[in-house]
Order: C-alpha cells, then sequence, then structure tokens
C-alpha cells in the first residue's frame, strides 16, 4: 500500500507491508526494495528440492513478531553425516524472510543430532537468496544456494570435533556456564544437563558435550516460545565455545576464564 506524505497528503514512494487479515502495518519499504512473499519463497524452495532430488522433507514454519518475520525450517532425512565425536548428524536448511527488513531472505546451514533431535547451530555465514533490490528469486537461484550449504556441510561438523578435543572437567563446565550471556534460570537448567546426562554418549567430559547441554534445554525447553531467543543463543554459544578451544589462554585450570568479548560473537537478545 503506498503511503501518504503525512502533512500534505500526497501519495509518496514508500510502500507499507499491511496483513491483510487484521491491517496491521508490518513495515516500510521503497519502491525499489523488493519484498518477497513467504508463500512465493515456499513454492520456490520446494520446486528446488524436487529439482535437486531431494526426497523426504520435513518442514516446520515458524512466525515471529506479529507475522514480520518467518523461518521455516527443512529437515532432510536422507542426507546425514557422521563425525569424529561419534553423533550422527541431520542436515537442516533453514530458509528465513521479513516484511520489516529486519532479516534478509536466506537460507541457512543448521545440523539436527539424531540422538536427542538437538539443533546444532554452525558458524557458518548465510547463503543469501536475494540480489540488491530484488525480488526475482528464481528456483535455480535457491537451488544454487542449497548447494552452497550442503557441500559446506562437512566443514561446518569440524568444528564440533575441535569441541570433542577440548576436555574439561566437571567444574570446569559449571564455571563456564557461569561466564556465559545467560540467565540465572537458564544456565541452572543448562548445569543440570551438564551435571546429569540422559545418554551414555554425553558423558565424556569436554566442550562438545557441553555445547549438547546448551543445545538441548534450547531445542526441548526454549525454543517453542521463544524461537529466535533459542537460536541466537545456541549460535551465540557455540561461537564463545570454539574461542576457548581454538585459543590456549581461553581456558586455564579450574577458573576457566573463559572469553574476553570477541568480534565474531553474536549476544543473544530477546525478541
Amino acid at each position: 500500500m503506498r503511503m501518504p506524505h503525512p502533512v500534505t497528503g500526497t501519495l509518496t514512494n514508500i510502500f507499507a507491508n499491511v496483513r491483510t487479515d487484521t491491517n496491521e502495518i508490518l513495515g516500510t519499504t521503497s519502491e525499489q526494495y523488493g519484498i518477497v512473499q513467504n508463500s512465493e519463497l515456499m513454492d520456490i524452495a520446494r520446486a528446488a528440492f524436487d529439482k535437486e532430488g531431494l526426497g523426504g522433507v520435513n518442514e516446520k514454519i515458524i512466525v515471529t513478531n506479529g507475522g514480520r518475520r518467518v523461518y521455516a525450517e527443512f529437515d532432510f532425512g536422507q542426507k546425514t553425516q557422521t563425525t569424529q565425536v561419534g553423533d550422527i548428524f541431520g542436515y537442516r536448511l533453514r530458509m528465513k524472510n521479513s516484511f520489516d527488513r529486519t532479516i534478509r531472505a536466506a537460507m541457512e546451514l543448521f545440523f539436527k543430532r539424531l540422538a536427542c533431535s538437538n539443533g546444532m547451530a554452525t558458524l557458518l555465514k548465510e547463503f543469501s537468496m536475494e540480489k540488491k533490490h530484488s525480488k526475482k528469486i528464481t528456483v535455480d537461484f535457491v537451488r544454487e544456494a542449497i548447494e552452497k550449504a550442503f557441500s559446506s556441510g562437512k566443514d561446518a561438523l569440524k568444528i564440533y570435533e575441535v569441541l570433542g578435543n577440548q576436555t574439561i572437567s566437571m567444574e570446569q563446565g559449571q564455571n563456564i556456564l557461569t561466564h556465559l550471556d545467560l540467565s540465572e534460570k537458564l544456565r541452572e537448567s543448562i548445569e543440570l544437563l551438564w551435571l546429569n546426562p540422559r545418554r551414555d554418549l554425553d558423558r565424556a567430559r569436554n566442550l562438545y558435550n557441553l555445547y549438547n547441554a546448551v543445545t538441548e534445554h534450547l531445542t526441548h525447553q526454549v525454543e517453542g516460545d521463544r524461537y529466535e531467543y533459542a537460536t541466537k543463543t545456541s549460535h551465540a554459544i557455540l561461537a564463545e565455545l570454539y574461542h576457548a578451544a581454538t585459543n590456549a589462554d581461553a581456558l586455564k585450570g579450574i577458573t576457566c576464564k573463559l572469553i574476553l568479548p570477541s568480534a565474531t560473537v553474536i549476544k543473544p537478545t530477546e525478541e
């Protein structure tokens, strides 16, 4: 909907993105900015999966902030990868889009830990599906993003192996949690999983299993009500633990003075 000037009433080049069911304005854009409809993006993604021969795709759609942002998770049951940490991971692609310009249309690579259905973040950058100032997203354009994501999978999983090679004590794990940017309630819930692993596979004391405790709680107890907060927190903690595992001074003795602020760390915030 083209918006009028607040003083003169003449139509401007600013367009409002309006929900058709409530007439609520979700955001504004210029005429040159290409808004992509969620339904169109989903249809293109499904067509791209078909062209890639990716069958058995499970979909989950999450709408946040009154419809301003949408996320679609696609799990690929036939694409799995075993790593040196002893886990089998399924590939998950997350597509995102917004009507308030807070996020651009893009595809991201995640993983699903099959032992417990935990959603696992990566440190890869998103694979953009949108050319600047263009709404002409094609099936082949999305296919290219999908291929890039899958081809990066093995390298992305090496992050978990790096964490698995960093042995820590039970007490060090607790101290690390106190240094992370977590609320007291969230930290205590994760600590319970760290102290009492539910699977034998998780009993080894290392940074990878500490991250498993984080993702298990976020996936099963937080994500349902606070999806964006859960995914941002998972990504931020993965970045901090990886920083600790790859910097000699990050973990020293039982004090575990974990992390100094880093440009790579994304601090999670409530949406």
